[in-house]
């Protein structure tokens, strides 16, 4: 029996949302682990950020400033990276978006929105990649869902429907490509800090409360990092259509 090997050297990974938060935890997590990065978010001074930071430890990754809601050329990103990198071995599906409201005060704008940027968009990425994966035989991809798609708010209906809708995507998925060689997994992160959440929670939209989590404390950025990297390495072989749920126990307390 050999040792698990958490390592991803040489490989291609794609990463979503990498600007910022549990995406740029996830960028840097997959640098370190040998990962060539093509880095992808809508802000092109955090992304920037994170590619400098990269290539300060020695990597090279390629950036592409995009709108994924610009559906139409998701496959040619895909291809893009493909070209210049050789492949693509990961995809990380962490780009998203909320809204914070009452369920009578959603828009039909804001629920087309997060259904397209959480749902739509990592269904034709996943496509995308998995075209090039099913060629070579072998791939890993990971949905980042959450878990609000299994516990509930009453302020985010378009959002844990969003999420819980990218869970049961990732399970099909993985039924349906396990023949190419090809592993679908999703993490599913509770109360994390980062930018977003430290703002929302300081202005009170969206508190998080330490005391909520039986281990105590909100999770960190990092921590996520860490279960992607275990999905997306050999440790995870024969781990397919499964969510790893990262929230300190949050989900399964009884009080």
């Amino acid at each position: 029996m050999h040792a698990p090997n958490f390592r991803v050297d040489g490989k291609v990974a794609i990463v979503t949302g990498a600007g910022q938060g549990i995406g740029r935890a996830i960028a840097l997590g997959l640098a370190g682990a040998g990962a060539k990065l093509a880095l992808v978010d809508i802000n092109a001074t955090a992304l920037a950020d994170v590619a400098r930071e990269i290539m300060e430890a020695g990597g090279m990754p390629l950036t592409f400033v995009r709108d994924l809601g610009d559906v139409k050329s998701i496959p040619l990103l895909v291809q893009e990276v493909a070209r210049q990198l050789g492949t693509v071995d990961i995809l990380v599906n962490n780009a998203g978006v909320r809204v914070h409201k009452r369920v009578l005060d959603h828009t039909l704008e804001d629920i087309e929105r997060v259904m397209q940027i959480n749902c739509t968009v990592p269904l034709l990425l996943c496509q995308a990649a998995a075209e090039i994966m099913r060629a070579q035989g072998s791939g890993s991809i990971v949905n980042i869902t959450s878990q609000m798609a299994e516990v509930t708010s009453p302020y985010r209906v378009a959002y844990c429907g969003s999420k819980a809708a990218l869970t049961q995507m990732t399970r099909v998925m993985a039924v349906d490509w396990a023949e190419y060689g090809i592993r679908v997994n999703a993490v599913a992160p509770g109360p994390t800090r980062t930018p977003f959440t430290s703002a929302a929670s300081a202005s009170g939209a969206m508190p998080v409360v330490a005391d909520q989590v039986p281990l105590g404390r909100v999770g960190e950025a990092e921590e996520m990092a860490g279960a992607v990297l275990y999905l997306t390495s050999s440790a995870s072989s024969f781990t397919t259509g499964t969510v790893l749920t990262v929230d300190g126990g949050q989900s399964v307390r009884w009080r």
